[in-house]
């Protein structure tokens, strides 16, 4: 997200704020880069934790102050299209951004072909061409080699996601039957996912991550 506007400073300058890693996110104005955990509650909350800095010499340290302290004290989060606003605790807005241009190919709506699974056979998902398709929230699909699933997906902005009770066809189908078995138990578990150009990951709600898959169409831009 780009910076518009900063509490503290009279000027955002050249400021973001990258919330896409459920891990590690970060900010900059500039010069010093901060990185740090987000933590989204209930409520449109949000709480900006283990923040650390990585040190440089900057001609001027007033932005990157009023940056540090901004994070520390975001409480709230507001989403209207592609702005984002981070507000602190008394409903004072903090940050006002909106999605950076080179963030628009970033999207989760798209099918993306499955590499690797927890506690799955990794070679026979590639062999299979497993794939999870999210072009379609209300109507996504997937298959870890052999039946087809069909569920509804909720996400949002905030790297929260939920699927619903999958239905699946019901062949049986021996190379690939473990794989679809791991598959129908991961989807429900399905908490968080985070998208990084070409690369999706899925998480359940402890950041353990479940599935990572590729969209071929970027890769073969």
């Amino acid at each position: 997200w780009e910076i518009v506007k900063l509490s503290g400073s009279e000027s955002a300058g050249d400021a973001y704020v990258d919330l896409r890693d459920v891990y590690r996110s970060g900010a900059t104005a500039g010069c010093q880069y901060f990185s740090f955990t987000p933590k989204f509650g209930h409520n449109q909350r949000i709480k900006i934790d283990n923040i650390s800095s990585h040190l440089a010499t900057c001609a001027n340290a007033s932005i990157d102050n009023a940056l540090l302290n901004a994070l520390k004290q975001v409480a709230t989060f507001s989403l209207a299209d592609d702005k984002l606003s981070l507000s602190d605790a008394n409903g004072a807005v903090l940050f006002v951004a909106h999605k950076a241009a080179d963030d628009k190919d970033g999207s989760l709506n798209r099918k993306w072909h499955i590499q690797t699974m927890i506690n799955a056979g990794d070679e026979q998902l590639l062999k299979d061409t497993a794939f999870i398709d999210l072009s379609d929230l209300t109507k996504a699909t997937g298959s870890a080699g052999c039946n087809h699933f069909s569920f509804d997906v909720t996400a949002n902005d905030t790297y929260n996601i939920s699927i619903g009770k999958a239905i699946s066809t019901r062949m049986f189908c021996q190379d690939a039957a473990v794989n679809e078995s791991v598959f129908a138990k991961v989807l429900p578990l399905i908490s968080k996912y985070q998208v990084i150009g070409n690369r999706l990951k899925l998480f359940d709600k402890d950041n353990t991550l479940l599935m990572e898959a590729e969209d071929p169409l970027r890769l073969a831009r």
